[in-house]
């Protein structure tokens, strides 16, 4: 640390503050003097922090004035007529320990204390030691502490493993040093130097049972940055083995360059010190301790940080992406010291290597399921750039990883393998025999871990932490397009076939590589260059694919949303929706690539996003689009085969003249829209409605995994208010909706409700308590209102990103419908505040596709005019407001 931190340290004057008055109920004037000069101090550390002083100056700013601090209050209390001759700073050491012995103090990070007795202790060190505390908590300094004898000590962490780490880092504050050295070589002898490949072992369990099987440091959208993957935990795990291993607190005191090159130390010390000061920051920010990135936080964090926009990207995106860099920094370089300190000693290690390792070649072999190079890879990588390769398809043949070793070898020699390398069909031969690999994904990652495959492939490198900060978005760019390949690869063995054999589609589509790398460029489509155009055809002559082949990677990096969009916020039964992305995607072979991509897409987004309705939504897309492609005709012909169903499961119940004259009464788009059955359903619910309010129909659907509701009732008794409102106050999540007007009054709202644990298959019960309140609905017993507001309310998880509502209403020439498009974030009884303002402006509701993006809500509504000589167009901005109004009330029962 400079001379600024010195004469920092240096600047706490005590003189301002009075003695301590030996009588603890005059103490408050020193209480408030002290605390007054505690916040002078901080606020001067804070604007040092905002004038852009790095993490680890901050954080040693900041254990300065605490030691200085309890320095002064010890000393000071010595001096009061009780302790003046009683020498009991002889009696202990005071001991800083955990982050505070580690110098790594922020802002709010826990201070623990240990005042290490020594054997014989005075009766009134013990009240010393309770009184220096209250004095200390007197000015708001809050502490952990414990009292302990050297022996308790090793006895404990010879315990207890939370302990021991503990006990790895310490400081002597005040007190008896001697008492602090005899503890400091015990600890040393009897813990830290014993069982060493045990504790290193269990701190390795206890790391990746933190994290989770499979989850990396960009899997994480609102990150830990102290306890996640690439936190600063990992940096001390990796301290904590160096400890141990070499009985030494600092990195540069290993001198092993096999282990960490001087290089590799500043670069993880420079990260180190980036997430310090973003962790300083997030204290400032929070004004509490915590170590979550939280949605809310990042914007801020940004700005805080000195983060500016730029024609590419918004602040909190280029800090995420810094974020993100640093911390797989700290995540590889930790793990590799970690590992190497793991390591049994080099003859051992040789021993049991030559009776488990099997070669395969070049200098080789594997062992306990790892690839490890015998000789000097540092020289002969250098020597013989094939290595590299070779290495890469070993572990590809053999389904295998590089030891840590290998690994680092392979990242270290990255740059002997560049475009510059390899050309033409030499790269595309070595990439696509990786893409058209059932194991794809897993040989993609080791190259990404190592840096190879942005040096194979440079455009992949404009993917690398970059992190779009919306609402869909769940991992980094290079992280998703890993994920999208993994999903494909999954289609090779898994026997995926509802509603679609997706598996059968998969193997026999012939360019799987095509499409994976087009998951792989996904980040090319927002390449920063004024000719695009121009940046994917150098790729695509780099890489030497045919013409076909360009054509359809083209055609995915242009269109890899527009399946989904059309299958979840489009309504698919109308014909012109489906002659409109027929002609986008022109053969039968695009819609199977771009398909099967939309398929991995949304599996990749997050887990639970492709739900058992999204893939029947996307299915009967492609099903419906694939028909018309092969057989134009077909949209024209599509009413014939549901009338004749409807005929055919009627015709032992009703003369034929019933059911023409039922089909003549319905919209026009009716068998456009609903199947035979359900053709039918509507028929046999008119004929019993009769004279009661309402009825109310229900039944599972197993391949969808949703519950479809049907309500009868007459026009004009906002019947799908009443149905949503209720739906929305027993929390069921409502996925679609249609509503058929019938000429002689009679109306039919089916909604379809998500399966979940509050309403499963098996559970009647809810259905028969929804009917009763319908009921009560309609007989004016209650109001929606009282409904909503005694409804239960469960505890959400983390706080969604705040978001505006936004509203677009279109017409569109061929369409009778009005279609309005409502975001929003994604949340309960939200369908139910739309239909509340729709029924404000006389708007009827004729279909509703209810989707989301992650935390993001777009519903999609088919609406006309109650009144046809209503102009929408001259309440548009009214009508607009008050929808947006009414989505960001938080209470449902204050909608009205």
């Amino acid at each position: 640390m400079g001379n600024s931190e010195n004469n920092y340290r240096l600047a706490i004057d005590f003189s301002q503050v009075l003695n301590i008055p030996a009588d603890p109920r005059q103490r408050l004037p020193y209480f408030q003097t002290f605390k007054q000069l505690l916040k002078d101090e901080k606020e001067k550390i804070k604007a040092w922090h905002r004038s852009g002083t790095g993490g680890r100056e901050i954080i040693q700013a900041h254990t300065s004035l605490v030691d200085e601090v309890i320095r002064h209050v010890l000393l000071s209390m010595t001096q009061l007529e009780v302790y003046a001759d009683a020498n009991v700073l002889d009696d202990f050491a005071l001991i800083a320990v955990g982050g505070y012995g580690r110098g790594e103090l922020n802002p709010l990070s826990d201070i623990d204390l240990l005042f290490l007795l020594s054997a014989k202790t005075q009766p009134i060190t013990e009240t010393f030691i309770r009184d220096a505390l209250s004095v200390i908590w007197g000015f708001d300094m809050e502490i952990g502490h414990s009292s302990r004898t050297i022996k308790d000590c090793v006895k404990l962490a010879q315990e207890d493993l939370t302990i021991k780490t503990s006990m790895i880092e310490t400081r002597f504050l005040i007190g008896n040093r001697t008492t602090y050295d005899k503890f400091y070589n015990s600890i040393h002898k009897n813990v830290l130097q014993k069982h060493v490949k045990q504790f290193l072992n269990s701190k390795l369990k206890e790391k990746y049972t933190r994290y989770g099987q499979g989850d990396s440091v960009v899997c994480h959208p609102e990150p830990d940055i102290k306890n996640g993957p690439g936190g600063l935990r990992d940096y001390h795990s990796a301290l904590w083995a160096t400890a141990v291993r070499y009985g030494c607190h600092s990195l540069r005191e290993i001198n092993e360059a096999h282990a960490l090159s001087k290089e590799e130390i500043e670069s993880l010390y420079h990260s180190v010190d980036f997430s310090l000061r973003v962790r300083n920051e997030l204290h400032y920010l929070t004004e509490r301790k915590t170590d979550v990135l939280t949605f809310d936080t990042q914007k801020q964090l940004a700005a805080n940080l000195g983060y500016q926009s730029s024609a590419q990207s918004q602040p909190v995106e280029e800090f995420m992406h810094d974020y993100y860099l640093h911390a797989t920094n700290i995540y590889t370089f930790s793990q590799n010291l970690f590992e190497h300190c793991r390591q049994p000693k080099r003859s051992l290690k040789k021993v049991i290597s030559s009776l488990t390792k099997k070669s395969v070649g070049h200098g080789f072999h594997i062992s306990d399921s790892s690839l490890i190079y015998g000789g000097d890879a540092k020289e002969n990588f250098k020597k013989d750039k094939l290595l590299l390769l070779k290495a890469l398809d070993l572990c590809k043949q053999h389904k295998v990883l590089p030891d840590y070793k290998l690994q680092r070898q392979m990242r270290l020699n990255k740059n002997l393998i560049n475009a510059q390398f390899m050309k033409g069909e030499e790269v595309r031969g070595f990439l696509f025999s990786i893409l058209k690999d059932k194991s794809a994904e897993k040989i993609l990652r080791l190259m990404h871990e190592t840096d190879i495959l942005e040096q194979i492939l440079p455009e992949f490198g404009l993917a690398h932490c970059k992190v779009n900060h919306d609402f869909y978005h769940h991992y980094t760019a290079d992280e998703h397009s890993l994920r999208v390949i993994r999903f494909l690869d999954e289609l090779a063995s898994a026997s995926i076939t509802n509603p679609t054999d997706l598996h059968a589609l998969y193997r026999d589509y012939l360019r799987k590589g095509i499409l994976k790398l087009s998951a792989l460029l996904q980040s090319v489509r927002t390449v920063p260059t004024d000719e695009p155009g121009e940046f994917l055809k150098s790729l695509t002559e780099r890489l030497s694919l045919e013409d076909a082949d360009i054509q359809v990677l083209l055609f995915l990096l242009a269109n890899p949303y527009t399946m989904i969009e059309t299958a979840l916020h489009q309504d698919i039964h109308q014909p012109a929706v489906i002659r409109k992305f027929a002609k986008t995607v022109a053969n039968p072979e695009r819609l199977k690539g771009l398909y099967l991509l939309s398929y991995a897409e949304l599996r990749a987004v997050a887990p639970g996003t492709l739900t058992a309705w999204k893939k029947i939504l996307l299915s009967e897309l492609y099903e419906r689009t694939l028909k018309h492609l092969q057989d134009p005709e077909s949209l024209e012909q599509q009413p014939l085969a549901p009338r004749a169903g409807v005929f055919k499961a009627l015709q032992r119940e009703l003369p034929v003249n019933d059911i023409e004259e039922h089909l003549r009464q319905m919209p026009e788009d009716y068998l456009m829209t609903a199947s035979s059955e359900e053709v039918a359903l509507h028929i046999r619910l008119i004929r019993s409605f009769k004279d009661k309010l309402f009825i109310l129909h229900h039944q599972f659907h197993e391949e969808g995994n949703y519950h479809n509701l049907t309500l009868c009732c007459p026009i004009g008794s906002e019947a799908f208010k009443k149905l949503v409102g209720t739906i929305t106050a027993k929390n069921l999540n409502i996925l679609g909706a249609q509503i058929y007007l019938k000429k002689d009054g009679i109306i039919i709202v089916s909604l379809q409700v998500e399966a979940s644990t509050k309403a499963d298959a098996e559970d009647l019960e809810i259905w028969k308590d929804i009917k009763n309140c319908l009921s009560q609905l309609f007989e004016g017993e209650t109001s929606l209102q009282k409904m909503l507001k005694s409804r239960i309310r469960y505890a959400g998880g983390q706080k969604k990103m705040a978001m505006v509502p936004r509203v677009h209403v279109e017409r569109t020439a061929g369409n009778p419908f009005t279609v309005i498009r409502v975001e929003a974030r994604d949340h309960i009884g939200m369908l139910y505040k739309v239909s509340a303002v729709f029924a404000d402006f006389g708007i009827r509701i004729h279909r509703a596709k209810i989707s989301t993006q992650g935390d993001r809500a777009i519903d999609v509504f088919y609406v006309s005019l109650r009144n046809p000589n209503f102009d929408l167009n001259k309440v548009i901005r009214s009508f607009k407001e008050h929808m947006i109004h009414t989505l960001l009330i938080e209470k449902l029962e204050d909608v009205r």
